[in-house]
Formats: structure tokens, C-alpha cells, sequence
């Protein structure tokens, strides 16, 4: 049988390791380093054992969101236009997809060099958009919104009557003739141009072998 003086000295025995095993886990707490806020780490260059001075940089620290900001910068021309609420896209490569971002702020400020302002957009989903610090190339809607027609390059002629292009529709007989339409043009979107006045909406234009047409000449729509 156990004594009382035994199970009193185990007893004893049972609170100083409690109690050393409270000081270990309060030393390794002291010892362990937490971030102050959400972060990503980055790369350390400091190992097991190594002696640290005070001072000594052992990482860094990215903040982690749900959203991003782009900050990019925009000729005044354009500053003007541009309001916040207003929706813009973020370039990340040239395979990827446009991001949507909005814009939130806008520098009341114009460079004295570059003539340029900051503009600062937000994007939604952080996980869209490449790590902090990366280029990115943004979209602004450059200008008061317009209602324009879009057709190939191609189809755009110059004479010294200025830009046109020839529609084609049907005569009074149903077949389809050329018919001159002097246009004014927009900016150029790859291989298409906007056109800003001269068309509507459904008509059809020559895009191809177009500067072989003339006015009210034969046309025969080739099947694509």
C-alpha cells in the first residue's frame, strides 16, 4: 500500500512538472515570432541554430487581402475623363484574360514632369491579379462615351474626298450595288476601326477588294 507521505510527495512532484512544462511552453511562445497582421512570408535567409543580433531582417512580409490595388498613371487629357466608380481593365500577360477593376481614387495632384496623374483601381478577387510589385498594363476608357460602328481596316478607303467606304445593298431590282459612304473615323482597334458617323447598324460593307469598286457598280457578295 502507498503511504500518505508518498502520494503527497508524488503529488508534489506532478505540480513541478506542470509547472516546468508551463515555463517550457511560455519560453517557445516568447521565442516564436507571429505576424501583426495577415500576411504571405517571403524568402528567409536565416537557418536552425543560426545566432540572430538585434536588428537582424529574417523575412519579409506581404499583407493578404481579398482584393488588390492597381496604381498606374494617365496623361492629364485623360485624368479628366475619368472618374471614381468607374470600371477599367487590368492586364496581367498577353494570354490572359482582362481583370475588371474599379477605380477608387484619383491623385488631385499633376506631375510637373510627366504631366501625368496617379490613378488607383481596385480589384476584387486578389487571386486575379500577379504578386505585388508586378507590371501590369491598364485599359482606361479614353474620352466621352461614343455609339460607333466597327469594320475592318480594310474596307476604310482615303480620297480627296476624304474617308469612305462602300456599302452594299440591294437596288430597286434586288441586286446588290456599291454605293459610296463618306465616313469620320475613330480610333483604330486592331484590325478593325470605329467609325464614328456614316454607318448604322447592320449595314453591310465591301472588307475585302474594296478599291476596286466604284459607285453604284455590280456587286457579288462572296459566301464565307
Amino acid at each position: 500500500a502507498t503511504s500518505q507521505m508518498e502520494l503527497d510527495r508524488a503529488r508534489a512532484e506532478l505540480d513541478v512538472a506542470k509547472a516546468q512544462i508551463a515555463r517550457t511552453r511560455a519560453i517557445i511562445a516568447r521565442k516564436t515570432i507571429r505576424a501583426p497582421f495577415r500576411a504571405r512570408v517571403g524568402i528567409s535567409d536565416v537557418h536552425p541554430g543560426q545566432y540572430l543580433n538585434e536588428g537582424t531582417l529574417l523575412t519579409t512580409l506581404q499583407g493578404v487581402d481579398s482584393a488588390a490595388h492597381v496604381d498606374f498613371e494617365v496623361p492629364q487629357q485623360v485624368a479628366q475623363w475619368l472618374k471614381e466608380g468607374e470600371k477599367v481593365e487590368v492586364l496581367t500577360g498577353p494570354a490572359q484574360e482582362p481583370v475588371s477593376a474599379t477605380i477608387v481614387a484619383l491623385d488631385s495632384r499633376v506631375d510637373s514632369v510627366t504631366r501625368n496623374t496617379t490613378v488607383r483601381a481596385r480589384v476584387s478577387n486578389v487571386n486575379q491579379v500577379p504578386s505585388p510589385g508586378a507590371s501590369v498594363r491598364v485599359r482606361v476608357p479614353a474620352g466621352a462615351p461614343l455609339t460607333a460602328a466597327s469594320v475592318p481596316v480594310s474596307a476604310l478607303r482615303k480620297g480627296p474626298a476624304g474617308d469612305h467606304v462602300f456599302v452594299i445593298a440591294p437596288d430597286q431590282e434586288g441586286k446588290d450595288r456599291a454605293q459610296m459612304r463618306r465616313v469620320v473615323t475613330g480610333p483604330a482597334l486592331g484590325d478593325d476601326i470605329l467609325i464614328v458617323s456614316g454607318l448604322t447598324k447592320g449595314e453591310k460593307v465591301a472588307a475585302f477588294g474594296s478599291f476596286k469598286l466604284r459607285e453604284s457598280v455590280l456587286v457579288a457578295v462572296a459566301e464565307q
